[in-house]
């Protein structure tokens, strides 16, 4: 399954893909995960790939893309088009209005409400797509957070991942 994460600097995307791809390790199935950011540390585009397989990987980046998690609508127009035209497209709703079919919630309004944070929106959103698509088990993607996330931050990240997995299960 190629996943593909795309929003703005300050978002997280990068990180979400990391634990995504550390959870499909745990589960013993290969993964190549890579990141493409603008030289903006926030507002510019940032993508994090994650290629997940039981048999070997040959490619390096998404080339066509299963599933698209949009966090802004910079993010969504610079890729959109990788897209494959039946692939999965989660968008947060208040902040991507996309030109296609697709699902998702309001994921940095939930963050907000749940954590106080907006910051933990990726860790929303990477709950809602492992409830959608069960790419990996949601016990996994907690332990990739526990080990990934800065130290004093496993809560409430954890937190976050259990809304957007409550949500996707809606």
């Amino acid at each position: 399954m190629q996943v593909r994460f795309a929003g703005i600097g300050g978002q997280g995307v990068v990180l979400a893909g990391v634990i995504l791809g550390e959870a499909a390790a745990i589960e013993g199935l290969n993964v190549v995960q890579t990141q493409d950011y603008s030289s903006a540390s926030r507002g510019g585009h940032s993508i994090a790939d994650v290629i997940i397989s039981k048999e070997p990987i040959y490619d390096v980046i998404v080339t066509e893309a299963d599933v698209l998690v949009a966090l802004a609508q910079l993010g969504y127009d610079t890729v959109k088009d990788e897209l494959r035209e039946d692939g999965l497209l989660i968008v947060d709703t208040d902040l991507v209005k996309p030109d296609r079919d697709y699902i998702g919630a309001p994921f940095t309004r939930l963050a907000e409400e749940s954590t106080g944070l907006a910051l933990t929106v990726n860790m929303v959103a990477l709950g809602y797509l492992v409830a959608k698509t069960g790419v990996v088990k949601k016990e996994n993607v907690e332990e990739a957070i526990r080990r990934r996330v800065p130290k004093g931050t496993e809560d409430i990240n954890i937190k976050a991942f259990r809304v957007g997995y409550e949500e996707g299960c809606r």
